[in-house]
């Protein structure tokens, strides 16, 4: 038992500045404190410490801007995904056919490859632009961020598990959920965590990614009405190009404009803050 609070202290320390974590374990280890005061004293100082970086507005700030309005999102188009990738790889794996005959196969599997690349690229680029934005409370906001985008990903995927618990792929859409936006999250916390300073030869690429790929995903929520229409006069299933070829089918894209741009705002406000950044050191230098 004592090595559990002894590595929930060393965790909780992770909070502290580096130098000022050095000394607080140091005077913990030369005290000789027993493992349980040790790990009440840590988080006591990791509390007053964190509510000291609240008294300004840039952690408020990340906190409405960022974690509020970017958890459900993810959420909803996670459970999107997963839920509608279950029945497909039952359906395939048990008869050999696609859920849906509207669209190819070829058409299904470019879905499920747009919407899970556009989740993993907003999940990392959230994530990397809220610890980049608030560093000092990373760990408050960035663990608000990862509860609030596990509760928002997995409460429908909990639905399906209980209704059909006994078939062996009901765990799939919580398992999609943790890959696509769990994981990638933590990553992009961990990168902002090391880098001191973001450059924008590598954010803008990453924010014209983050646009092209998060419009590709929309645009394959308009696929079914355009699909179900054209199956409904007995043509054959429609394929990528016939797809895009479709008005109707781009519909969806125009129609979640707003949603993308919540999505996608992270970054580029990062992206922004940080241009306005290196054009004034320039100037100071000139």
């Amino acid at each position: 038992m004592s090595s559990v609070w002894i590595w929930f202290a060393h965790a909780l320390s992770r909070a502290l500045d580096p130098v000022e974590r050095e000394a607080v374990l140091g005077d913990f280890a030369e005290l000789r404190m027993t493992d349980g005061r040790a790990l009440k004293g840590m988080l006591g100082l990791v509390v007053r410490r964190q509510a000291g970086f609240w008294k300004g507005w840039q952690p408020w700030f990340v906190l409405a801007a960022v974690v509020l309005p970017i958890s459900p999102l993810l959420g909803e188009q996670s459970n999107r995904l997963g839920l509608g990738f279950f029945p497909n790889l039952v359906m395939w794996f048990q008869h050999g056919i696609s859920y849906r005959t509207g669209v190819s196969s070829a058409a299904l599997l470019a879905e499920f490859c747009f919407q899970a690349t556009a989740l993993i690229t907003w999940s990392w680029a959230s994530a990397f632009a809220l610890g980049t934005l608030s560093r000092r409370t990373l760990w408050a906001n960035g663990v608000l961020f990862l509860v609030l985008c596990a509760i928002f990903s997995v409460y429908r995927g909990l639905y399906s598990v209980r209704i059909l618990w006994l078939t062996p792929w009901a765990w799939t859409p919580i398992v999609m959920n943790f890959l696509v936006v769990l994981l990638p999250a933590y990553c992009g916390l961990r990168k902002s965590a090391k880098s001191r300073r973001t450059e924008p030869r590598w954010v803008i690429p990453l924010a014209a990614w983050t646009w092209i790929i998060g419009g590709l995903a929309f645009w394959t929520q308009g696929w079914y009405d355009a699909a179900y229409d054209n199956w409904s006069h007995g043509a054959p299933a429609l394929g990528l190009f016939q797809l895009a070829q479709r008005a109707d089918a781009w519909e969806a894209l125009v129609s979640h404009l707003f949603t993308l741009a919540l999505l996608s705002g992270p970054i580029l406000y990062l992206l922004a803050m940080d241009t306005a950044s290196h054009r004034l050191s320039r100037i100071s230098r000139a």
